[in-house]
């Protein structure tokens, strides 16, 4: 079983490399690859952190693993779970004429799916506290601070959602609402262990 996992994290692991390196090659086509835009949105950046995740992961396979580390896996799956149910609400899902749809699927579901298993399979030992879901929001917190700084400063706007054009209250109430549903997701994945269907290692 631990040979099956370790295969699943780095064929996850690469595929998401994968679609995020055709993610460059479409903007740097277009002409509009600019790295801290192509690069600065959410769904780019916790695509990223999985990749690196899975990696890390591969080591620790069938053994324990730091509650450091647990706590970076709840917290990616969570901004992926937000970054799928975003892409496919607010954001409206493919682009018409999308040549890289599986890339843009990967990064936006896929990638999601991955996480999610990953994390049934071979959870935690035991449930985290409810009350310390809460360590699944920082890094986001920080990008939603530093989106809108960015939006205010060089007019770099990653969501429309995030458009202040009619004011922040629709922002802070939209953004807001994410990071509620962000700390459920947390509190749900915290619970999960106890419906894992592969006996922790």
């Amino acid at each position: 079983m631990t040979t099956a996992i370790r295969t699943w994290r780095v064929l996850g692991a690469a595929l998401i490399i994968a679609a995020l390196v055709a993610n460059v090659v479409r903007h740097l086509h277009l002409g509009d690859f600019a790295f801290f835009d192509t690069l600065g949105y959410f769904s780019q950046q916790s695509n990223i952190l999985a990749a690196i995740l899975l990696l890390v992961v591969v080591g620790y396979t069938g053994r324990p693993r730091p509650l450091w580390l647990e706590y970076a896996r709840a917290s990616v799956t969570m901004y992926l779970v937000i970054v799928t149910v975003v892409f496919w609400t607010l954001l409206g899902g493919f682009e018409p004429g999308d040549p890289y749809r599986w890339s843009t699927l990967t990064m936006h579901g896929i990638s999601c799916v991955i996480l999610l298993a990953d994390w049934l399979l071979e959870g935690p030992r035991k449930m985290h506290p409810i009350r310390r879901a809460w360590v699944v929001l920082p890094y986001a917190v920080v990008w939603i601070a530093v989106a809108i700084v960015r939006g205010a400063t060089d007019g770099w706007i990653p969501y429309p959602f995030m458009d202040p054009k009619d004011g922040y209250a629709p922002v802070v109430i939209v953004v807001g609402g994410i990071v509620v549903v962000g700390l459920a997701i947390g509190a749900v994945l915290f619970r999960l262990t106890r419906w894992r269907v592969v006996t922790a290692l």
